[in-house]
């Protein structure tokens, strides 16, 4: 198992680096078939890691940083949360790969491109996999990062820049949260460690409970785009519509609900903390839901879908039906990425107007994109029969 969880975060961590050190001087379908082998190689490891499981269980690599009484270890987690979602990572993302490819073909600046998508597939599979809270930082911090850079890529346009300083600065906000909670959790219980801090929660008084869920949820409401600060996300469409597709519809947006799925054993027995997310998860769903109708742009509209979507997630943890959260967010993922490719197919073939007031007719043109789009919408929507 150790084998498999490591090669799972080098593959694409090697994609990345190499991409990134080397992708201007190597051909351009090398490059492209480096960074979607790696992923899809990730995927294998996660895949052969699902039919070797058998229970939860805690695989510790290296020791990473020790201190007096700090210790660090790199250590993963694997039970069915962080299997679930891993598989999930690793199979969107090596689609929207491959989409990438085909779609980015005209950009010089494609060495760039696919290293920062790599480099994100790491972070986001660190952060999932960790067992303790700064291993799981180092990769909530990634993700941030890359989308910082994946959203403003077409740095040289005003606009695109400023909407990824806009996501940065944003998430800072819900980061520092996290950081005062993992100082705040060593202080009171020795120990940084996930498994370890869920199983002590009952030692502390409910209100310090209370306070640290205040603080998990403060972070979450960062990432994930949650009122009060959801105001990034809309804005994050300014980048290339893959970017769209698998940070901020299937993977890097659920961090947050992620976050509170894994604490729940330690935040779950305050009653106080527990009603803030549904209640803030509740009026998200409302508020973007209700922002969407008044959108024209294809992404923006989207965007506000899926920050109500994001709020019902937050509702089912709140309501502590975790089983039924992480559903919505495997299934989401999928929709909603598949949503944001048609997108990208459109806007395409729309010589890049995203007006939807300017099209119509499409079914003729882009049969193949209409029904996937159809089955798409139809997901979103919640129809009988499908996942949603």
């Amino acid at each position: 198992m150790q084998t498999y969880l490591s090669l799972m975060l080098l593959f694409p961590l090697f994609g990345g680096i190499v991409c990134a050190l080397a992708g201007r001087k190597l051909p351009r379908v090398l490059v492209e078939w480096l960074a979607c082998a790696t992923v899809w190689g990730s995927f294998a490891c996660a895949a052969l890691a699902a039919a070797a499981y058998g229970a939860p269980q805690t695989v510790i690599i290296a020791q990473w940083f020790a201190s007096s009484d700090l210790q660090i270890p790199v250590s993963l987690y694997l039970d069915p949360l962080s299997l679930s979602l891993s598989l999930m990572i690793g199979f969107v993302c090596g689609l929207i790969h491959i989409y990438s490819v085909f779609y980015m073909r005209s950009d010089a600046d494609y060495a760039r491109y696919f290293a920062l998508l790599n480099l994100f597939v790491f972070a986001m599979l660190t952060l999932v996999l960790a067992e303790s809270l700064p291993l799981l930082y180092l990769g909530w911090e990634g993700v941030g990062f890359c989308s910082y850079l994946l959203i403003g890529f077409w740095y040289r346009d005003k606009d695109n820049a400023d909407a990824g300083r806009k996501a940065f600065i944003t998430t800072r906000v819900g980061d520092t949260a996290l950081m005062v909670a993992l100082a705040w959790l060593f202080q009171l219980f020795g120990t940084l460690s996930i498994t370890q801090l869920n199983a002590m929660g009952f030692l502390m008084p409910g209100s310090i409970i209370t306070a640290l869920g205040i603080l998990f949820l403060i972070a979450a409401m960062g990432k994930s785009a949650q009122v009060p600060l959801m105001v990034w996300l809309p804005d994050a469409m300014a980048g290339p519509t893959p970017v769209s597709a698998m940070i901020h519809a299937a993977t890097m947006v659920t961090a947050g609900v992620y976050l509170l799925a894994r604490m729940l054993p330690l935040i779950g027995s305050s009653p106080t903390a527990m009603a803030a997310i549904a209640v803030t998860g509740g009026a998200t769903a409302f508020y973007g839901a209700t922002c969407a109708l008044a959108q024209r742009d294809l992404k923006r509209v989207l965007a506000f879908s899926t920050i109500s979507q994001i709020g019902y997630m937050m509702l089912g943890v709140g309501a502590g039906a975790v089983t039924a959260a992480t559903f919505h967010l495997l299934v989401h993922a999928f929709f909603k990425a598949l949503l944001f490719l048609g997108a990208g197919c459109v806007i395409t073939a729309m010589h890049h107007e995203q007006d939807i007031f300017k099209m119509g007719g499409l079914r003729r043109t882009l049969p193949v994109t209409f029904w996937s789009f159809l089955a798409g919408a139809a997901c979103l929507a919640g129809l009988p029969l499908t996942g949603g």
